[in-house]
């Protein structure tokens, strides 16, 4: 009796240990039908379950992940969220997701809870990462310090994006922006220069029209008045047609009158 109960308890073993092996991958195929059918809190359950039941499983860090998906594009809880990304990133700080979850906390904590100081620490733990989108993180870090009032740390974030990134799709958004940060720190001629490149490089960009206003604005504050005029009357496009047409009735006005002065 005492051998038939050994024998039974050797076959059970590996039994109960494939079954142990294989609950998280059910847990996890459960959860993810559950998604499928929009049965959002049910399949979050699961995840956590899966979580919190079997946190050794190579399913773990994805089912926090996909937790937090649900809390934040689901549920609308983003604190809720921002709880299950930092808990992936400090369960499993060498897995390949802890990437998008950072991504995802730092987009929770600038754009929705708007603490601009704590997310340029999450932007700046990205770039510390081996791979990812470094263009957009400097991007993000140099919008930080804009919304923060700090326009020179802003303009030097832009400045080290242009540097290291010089290929970056960012860069008509970067030449744009910079070159009105510079207008604010009354270097002009460099925002020129910053303006006169976006337009030539990028004459397509949705940024140009405005470039070039911008760059007809200089000349005629430098009382260049027919080159603005001209300037103005190349727009095309441009988003506020009647603010346009008033700024060439004006400079025509002012040209006028100075041409009966002399």
């Amino acid at each position: 009796m005492l051998l038939l109960l050994l024998l039974v308890a050797a076959a059970a073993v590996p039994l109960y240990q494939r079954q142990e092996q294989s609950a998280p991958q059910r847990l996890f195929d459960a959860a993810l039908k559950q998604e499928s059918l929009g049965e959002v809190e049910a399949a979050q359950r699961s995840y956590q379950k899966l979580y919190q039941g079997y946190p050794q499983s190579e399913l773990a860090a994805e089912a926090l992940l996909r937790s937090g998906k649900i809390w934040q594009y689901d549920r609308q809880q983003d604190r809720q969220a921002l709880l299950d990304y930092l808990q992936l990133e400090h369960d499993f700080p060498e897995h390949p997701l802890v990437q998008t979850a950072q991504e995802s906390a730092a987009h929770i904590i600038k754009y929705s809870l708007r603490d601009y100081s704590r997310a340029i620490g999450f932007y700046q733990r990205l770039l510390d990462q081996p791979a990812g989108h470094r263009d957009q993180y400097l991007y993000e870090i140099a919008d930080c310090y804009f919304r923060l009032d700090n326009y020179s740390q802003a303009r030097i974030e832009l400045e080290t994006l242009l540097e290291e990134q010089p290929q970056s799709p960012l860069l008509p958004d970067v030449l744009y922006r910079k070159g009105g940060l510079l207008l604010l720190e009354n270097r002009i001629s460099e925002a020129r220069e910053d303006w006169q490149r976006l337009v030539e490089q990028f004459p397509e960009s949705r940024y140009t029209v405005q470039a070039r206003f911008n760059l007809a604005k200089l000349l005629e504050e430098e009382d260049r008045l027919r080159d603005a005029l001209k300037l103005y009357q190349q727009l095309k496009d441009f988003p506020r047609p009647v603010l346009l047409q008033e700024k060439i009735e004006h400079l025509k006005k002012r040209i006028a009158a100075k041409k009966k002065a002399i």
